[in-house]
């Protein structure tokens, strides 16, 4: 099953003050965000910008093509360009830079299920109120409305008459149903937020904050690692090198990204990661997190066990987590004063609050 998208990316932004499709966001274009998603889900994708932009994408499933003056031509310029024929055209705003993958395939889903056109919507929660010079003539039954997302979806031959009308229209799937293709509806998202004017920008570029907990036992008499400095005491008891300080700062860097925990990414029942370094895991994990668009601002982690005691080794810990992950760190460290098996002399756990950045 063949599907392609089209980032529609070629408007002036007369409302952003520029070519907002170019802002940077998290060390990323708004139109690089846009092409990343789309690719989770494509075989291939065209990228209309505006001529001269000198805009390219080092992939080679992704075409650059000149748009037009409206969005229309920009689609009719990009569907032109996609070599071959293909099942299915999603057709995204670049303007939705975060829109998350998911909305991509319950789009791409609808399809696969025989609905010619598909457009992502949400409810409208606030009250509508009808409104001539100033003055409210009525209210707006809202049951029946929903406000429309991209990526919208469209059989091939769908789209192919869209773009053969010549029409022109706010959107693909409103010239759609003026052809008559009977249109349907999918969840779309809060995060697939519209950035049309400065202040958009800066609500996108918000803070992620995530919350990271590792334990580990101990074992026979030995040496053990926190944040790659090793200390004597015991073995830990573990699958890598067991350093609770950096699984902890991974794990909270995952979650603030959306990509789930360490446990998800490297699972404890794979040959790979036994003895596996664990500042290296964690540099993995500061990847990923940047595949995504973000990048890593300030973290914040508690070490808590009963000996030996680490107070000299924090700083040396703050900046071995600093050189990897790129952010402001603060490592601390407590005691259980006796409660439970940590308490006891038995294990040792951290806990990590990772804050991310988008620009």
């Amino acid at each position: 099953m063949g599907i392609a998208t089209i980032v529609v990316a070629a408007g002036s932004g007369s409302r952003f003050g520029g070519e907002k499709q170019f802002s940077r966001l998290g060390g990323r274009s708004l139109v690089d965000h846009a092409v990343v998603r789309a690719l989770e889900v494509s075989n291939a994708v065209a990228v209309a910008v505006p001529e001269g932009s000198g805009y390219g994408y080092p992939d080679q499933r992704v075409t650059v093509v000149a748009g037009g003056a409206t969005r229309a031509a920009s689609v009719r310029a990009a569907f032109s360009a996609l070599a071959g024929e293909f099942d299915m055209v999603l057709v995204h705003d670049a303007a939705r830079p975060l829109t998350p993958v998911p909305v991509f395939e319950r789009v791409v889903a609808a399809l696969a299920r025989g609905n010619p056109v598909v457009v992502p919507v949400l409810p409208v929660n606030d009250t509508l109120k009808r409104v001539e010079e100033g003055v409210v003539t009525g209210t707006v039954d809202r049951d029946r409305l929903a406000r429309a997302q991209t990526p919208q979806g469209f059989a091939w031959d769908a789209l192919a008459a869209v773009v053969r009308s010549g029409l022109e229209g706010t959107d693909d799937a409103v010239l759609a149903e003026g052809l008559g293709f009977t249109v349907t509806t999918v969840a779309g998202d809060e995060r697939s937020l519209k950035v049309t004017t400065p202040e958009d920008l800066s609500l996108l570029r918000m803070p992620s904050a995530g919350l990271g907990l590792d334990f580990h036992r101990f074992g026979e008499p030995g040496r053990f690692r926190l944040a790659g400095v090793e200390l004597v005491g015991w073995e830990v008891i573990a699958h890598s090198d067991g350093d609770v300080l950096a699984h902890a700062v991974a794990d909270a860097a995952l979650g603030a990204a959306g990509i789930g925990g360490i446990g998800d990414v490297f699972l404890d029942s794979d040959p790979r990661w036994s003895g596996a370094d664990s500042l290296e895991l964690l540099a993995e994990c500061v990847e990923m997190v940047r595949e995504r668009g973000f990048g890593i601002g300030k973290v914040d982690a508690t070490v808590i066990l009963e000996r030996p005691k680490i107070a000299p080794y924090l700083e040396t810990m703050a900046a071995n987590l600093a050189r990897v992950t790129g952010g402001e760190v603060v490592v601390k460290a407590k005691r259980a004063e006796g409660l439970g098996d940590i308490g006891a002399g038995r294990g040792l756990s951290a806990f990590a609050l990772v804050v991310l950045g988008n620009g």
